[in-house]
C-alpha cells in the first residue's frame, strides 16, 4: 500500500490549535454575514438564484483546487486522493441537482443535500484534521491556497444548507430521513469501490488517516469499524431531522390527549 499521500495529508497544525480555531471562526462569521446579506438585504433576489449562485461557486472551489496542483506540480498525474469521492465531495452532485433541478429530482435530493452539506460541513470545521496544510499559521497565503479552499469550500456547503432552510425552500421532515441515510450508504459503497480501484481512503473507509475513530480499526478491526461508521452516521444524519421528529411527536400527543378527553366525556 502507498502510504506517500496519507503522509503528506497529516497536518502539522494541531486540531483546536490557533490555526484551526481562527479559521473555524472567520468561516463563520463568513456565513452569518452572507445569510443576513441575502436573507435581509437582497432579500429580493429569488432564492433558487442564490443557490444556483452557490452551487457553481462550490465546484469554482473544487477546480481552483485542481488548478493549484497542476500550475505546482505539472509534471504529476492527477493525484488520486483528489478523486471527488469524499462525503464532501458528494455537494458537487447534490448542489446542482437541488439548485438547477426540478420536480421529482430536486424533491428527492434535497433531503440528502441539505443534511449532508451541513453535517459534513460543520465536522469538517470542528475537526478539520485533513485541510489545513503543512504550515502552522495562515499566513503568508500562498502557502495555504488549499487549506483555504477547503475551509471555504465547507463553509459553503454550510450556507447552502442553512439558505436552503432559512429561505424556506426546503422543510425536512422526518419521513425522508430513511432515504437519506440509505442515500449515503450508496455513496458509501461508490467510496469502496473508488478505495479498491486507486487505493484511496475515500469517506476514512480504507485506512482511516486523519479520523479519531482510526484506532477502533487498529485495534478492533474492519467490521467493528464499519459498523461503528455506519452507527454514527444513522445518529448524526438525525439530528437535522429533530425539528421535524419533535414536531410530530408533540401531535401526537395533543392528538392522544384529545381522543383521551373525548372518551371521558
Amino acid at each position: 500500500m502507498n502510504f506517500n499521500y496519507y503522509i503528506f495529508e497529516t497536518p502539522s497544525p494541531t486540531v483546536f490549535g490557533e490555526k484551526h480555531i481562527a479559521g473555524s471562526i472567520f468561516i463563520v462569521l463568513l456565513i452569518i454575514a452572507l445569510l443576513i446579506l441575502f436573507l435581509k438585504v437582497f432579500k429580493n433576489i429569488p432564492p433558487r438564484k442564490v443557490l444556483q449562485w452557490t452551487a457553481v461557486f462550490l465546484l469554482t472551489l473544487e477546480l481552483g483546487k485542481y488548478a493549484e496542483y497542476l500550475i505546482n506540480d505539472p509534471a504529476h498525474s492527477f493525484p488520486s486522493y483528489y478523486i471527488p469521492m469524499q462525503l464532501c465531495s458528494f455537494s458537487l452532485y447534490l448542489m446542482p441537482l437541488v439548485a438547477f433541478g426540478k420536480g421529482k429530482v430536486k424533491a428527492f435530493f434535497e433531503p440528502t443535500c441539505f443534511s449532508v452539506g451541513l453535517l459534513a460541513g460543520l465536522i469538517v470545521l470542528i475537526y478539520p484534521a485533513t485541510v489545513m496544510g503543512g504550515d502552522v499559521n495562515w499566513f503568508p497565503l500562498t502557502n495555504n491556497v488549499v487549506p483555504i479552499i477547503s475551509f471555504v469550500y465547507h463553509g459553503t456547503m454550510i450556507f447552502f444548507s442553512l439558505y436552503l432552510l432559512l429561505s424556506k425552500e426546503f422543510r425536512p421532515e422526518i419521513k425522508q430521513y430513511p432515504r437519506v441515510y440509505l442515500t449515503l450508504l450508496v455513496f458509501a459503497g461508490m467510496a469502496m469501490v473508488t478505495n479498491a480501484i486507486w487505493d484511496t481512503d475515500m469517506m476514512f473507509l480504507n485506512t482511516a488517516a486523519g479520523n479519531p475513530f482510526a484506532f477502533v480499526l487498529e485495534q478492533y478491526g474492519r467490521p467493528t469499524y464499519m459498523a461503528l461508521m455506519a452507527g454514527l452516521a444513522l445518529l448524526l444524519l438525525f439530528f437535522p431531522f429533530i425539528p421535524s421528529y419533535t414536531a410530530n411527536f408533540v401531535e401526537f400527543l395533543k392528538k392522544k390527549k384529545k381522543i383521551a378527553s373525548s372518551i371521558k366525556n
